[in-house]
């Protein structure tokens, strides 16, 4: 068996290959990400072995730079794993490459991980999956978004209207939006009047026994507020800008939820019946381990996730369980601890 090692990057990757005793079996080759580079990788793999069945290819996931490269190599009939960089890493350290980094060393590292390691043959998601899983990662991005936007608002406002934050439950609901979208500073609410200003938190919330209240109450804390003057045009554009930002990223946010709820329904339902788990949770669950049948068993699917727990033991001292490794998927276990503290928290079981 000849075992291939290929080191991706973003125009260029380099291939190496050992035999089954780690004997590297030719100088590594680089190549283009093209489809002329990836006949050259073809027709170099051709030159070391007569069929794809003798020979193993294996490759880090850089990014989303593999995916190219792995699809051409299965369309030719080669058996390619995507590796741990842990396991790489490993070698590295067992051969005294540890301050040696560039493309050819690595691929050979690669082939060695390859040859000495436990892995299995990667499979790409379907159609469906692959769809879930670049949805559920784009909506937690844009959620990140949105909270970056709020803070940034958040602190604005403690700097120039800090009495503001006590005012309604959340400073980002429909009512408070609607102030925060036309005169979020002192300065513009002591020209606006009470009226006006109930009004506009009236259509947004659909509260309108309440907006004289809240009118009333942000003209108080507006007229006595210990907030700073200066830099407070800039601050007020800050703010509505702002505003406008999240309001934009909310919406985007709805729809790709619509979208993920969609797919989950076609893809698989039966997620939503553990408790705790939400689409949301579901889409990114499920998209994130694919095909469950790749995983030998249960705790491969535990080490997949990083939720497996760290061993320390030398001699007669074994600390027992420690912390979780966290080497898996960083999404697959946010989604997870993410249902888990949801059921503990709602469901009575």
């Amino acid at each position: 068996m000849i075992y291939a090692g290929v080191d991706i990057a973003k125009t260029d990757h380099v291939i190496g290959a050992v035999d089954e005793r780690g004997a590297e079996m030719c100088p590594p080759m680089p190549f283009k990400n093209t489809e002329a580079g990836l006949e050259r990788a073809v027709a170099w793999l051709e030159g070391l072995a007569g069929s794809p069945s003798d020979v193993v290819v294996g490759m880090e996931a850089t990014g989303h730079y593999w995916m190219a490269c792995y699809s051409f190599l299965v369309a030719r009939g080669y058996s390619v794993a995507v590796i741990n960089p842990m396991q790489v890493k490993a070698v590295r350290k067992l051969k005294g490459l540890d301050k040696v980094k560039n493309d050819r060393v690595d691929a050979g590292l690669i082939a060695e991980a390859l040859r000495i390691g436990q892995y299995d043959e990667t499979r790409l998601a379907t159609d469906e999956v692959a769809s879930l899983r670049s949805l559920s990662r784009y909506l937690q991005s844009l959620r990140g978004m949105v909270a970056e936007l709020k803070t940034q608002c958040i602190c604005l406002m403690d700097a120039h209207f800090p009495e503001y934050a006590g005012i309604f439950s959340d400073m980002f609901g429909a009512g408070s939006r609607a102030v925060l979208s036309k005169s979020p500073l002192p300065f513009e609410l002591a020209r606006r009047r009470a009226d006006s200003l109930a009004r506009d938190i009236a259509e947004a919330s659909r509260s309108g026994g309440k907006s004289s209240g809240y009118a009333a109450k942000i003209k108080a804390a507006a007229k006595s507020s210990i907030g700073v003057r200066l830099g407070q045009e800039a601050a007020s554009f800050q703010v509505k800008s702002l505003i406008r930002q999240i309001e934009f990223a909310d919406s985007e946010c709805a729809g790709v939820e619509a979208r993920l709820r969609s797919l989950l329904d076609e893809v698989e339902p039966l997620v939503l019946t553990i408790p705790g788990v939400s689409y949301v949770t579901g889409a990114q669950i499920v998209s994130e381990i694919g095909d469950v049948s790749r995983f030998r068993n249960a705790p491969a699917l535990v080490s997949y996730a990083g939720l497996n727990s760290s061993v320390s033991q030398s001699g007669q001292f074994d600390s027992g369980g420690g912390p979780i490794t966290k080497h898996g998927s960083p999404y697959l276990r946010r989604a997870l601890w993410l249902a888990a503290n949801r059921a503990r928290q709602y469901d009575p079981g």
